[in-house]
């Protein structure tokens, strides 16, 4: 750990003059939170009469957040790292390939894990949120947050691995960034999508996970509900620790 600290270091402080960057992981989710919650917070949803529209808000909020991170993030930093030489200027340094994306990885979960904070007590403090989980669903939320998280960094790392170009990259992960929230109920209703679109929507990890955590948060998970959701998610997590551990980007 103390070998990883001052990479992470580094990456904090090269984030933290990243203003745009920061603005989609940390003032977009809340300004989402505000016009959502504004709009619809204090509706009854199909959930029941005690669940409203803002407690539907939060668990999509948290998805977009970690999906737009990893999607938006991961690879365009990376890959504007190697532009800017500085992956093959770690070549020279006591550092692994694998302490590297680590430091990455753990900055961008601790602004995801700020911004979550800011996003959910805001929720809670302005438009009246409910708390519903007890406390095997609030763990089975905390495996599913870092396993999304997870996920979706990788999926993220894996277009800085097949682009090398940061402005194809940028472009490429808005598009598939863009598609995955028009099909995962994000933007729209799955249901009211056509229904092959559906049917390639409940192929991708977002929506799967906005079903766990949308479950979760409302302490309506169960496997025979959400089952399929678990199982999907397992397989890409699985497919995740095997980019992870098989493929590697050039430093140069």
């Amino acid at each position: 750990m103390n070998k990883i600290k001052p990479y992470l270091k580094m990456e904090m402080i090269a984030l933290s003059r990243e203003y745009v960057s920061l603005f989609f992981m940390i003032v977009l989710p809340m300004v989402l939170t505000i016009v959502f919650g504004g709009t619809f917070g204090d509706e009854v949803t199909k959930y029941g009469s005690d669940v409203l529209g803002i407690d539907t808000v939060i668990p999509v909020n948290i998805v977009f957040l970690l999906a737009n991170t990893g999607l938006m993030g991961i690879p365009i930093t990376t890959l504007e790292a190697k532009d800017q030489g500085v992956l093959k200027r770690y070549m020279t340094y006591p550092v692994s390939y694998g302490m590297y994306f680590l430091s990455l990885m753990l900055t961008f979960m601790i602004v995801c894990l700020l911004s979550t904070s800011l996003f959910v007590a805001a929720s809670f403090l302005i438009y009246d949120a409910s708390w519903f989980m007890d406390i095997k669903s609030l763990l089975i939320f905390i495996v599913a947050y870092f396993d999304i998280m997870f996920v979706f960094f990788i999926l993220g790392y894996a277009l800085a691995l097949l682009i090398k170009s940061t402005r194809t990259a940028s472009l490429v992960a808005s598009g598939v960034f863009m598609f995955l929230i028009f099909t995962s109920g994000v933007a729209l209703p799955v249901d009211s999508l056509p229904e092959i679109v559906q049917k390639v929507a409940r192929v991708f990890p977002m929506y799967h996970s906005i079903e766990i955590v949308q479950n979760v948060w409302i302490n309506e998970f169960s496997l025979s509900n959400n089952g399929i959701n678990c199982l999907y998610m397992l397989g890409y997590t699985i497919i995740a620790i095997l980019v992870l551990k098989n493929v590697r980007i050039k430093w140069d």
